[in-house]
């Protein structure tokens, strides 16, 4: 966030979000990369604490796509060691990919948004009561959707499988 937030400073925010998706995709794929390459011992090395990597494994672990999804939408997690983690995980690279996508997007665009200052006054006692209630919105989100995740987990599969269907008929018939 500290770098999205320095982009802002520096470039236009348009400018700012696409450095800014483009060296979080990329350096959050060679986490991932160097994750499931190097293994286990790396993300230990990496994290500094064995402990920490077996309990982000455990909590994940069945229910990767959602959990992954909203931890790397939120910004109190540590998005680096997650990647590794992911890595040593069973979630395919191209799901992962996808989240990474989608949650880049919308965590840096609402960096931008809230954070830069430009629709949220941060100099304002309403700027900040706004910050704040978002900010308890999305811890809110995050417990629910752990909660809920696999629930959230199958509908996806669901969703994925339904669209999947779709198109292997779609292109059956021509």
């Amino acid at each position: 966030m500290v770098s999205i937030l320095a982009g802002t400073l520096l470039f236009e925010p348009w400018e700012a979000f696409l450095y800014s998706l483009i060296g979080m995709f990329l350096g959050g794929s060679l986490g991932f990369y160097l994750g499931r390459v190097l293994g286990k011992k790396f993300v230990y090395w990496i994290a500094g604490d064995k402990q920490k990597v077996d309990d982000y494994l455990e909590k994940i672990k069945g229910r990767e796509t959602v959990l992954l999804f909203f931890m790397f939408l939120f910004p109190f997690f540590p998005d680096d060691l997650l990647c590794s983690v992911a890595g040593i995980s069973k979630i395919k690279f191209s799901t992962f990919s996808i989240i990474q996508f989608v949650t880049r997007i919308t965590s840096i665009g609402c960096t931008i948004i809230v954070y830069g200052g430009s629709f949220i006054p941060l100099d304002s006692s309403w700027g900040i009561w706004a910050i704040a209630g978002l900010s308890l919105l999305g811890v809110i989100a995050f417990i629910i959707s752990y909660k809920l995740a696999d629930q959230i987990q199958e509908w996806f599969v669901n969703l994925y499988t339904k669209i999947g269907n779709w198109f292997k008929n779609l292109f059956k018939k021509n």
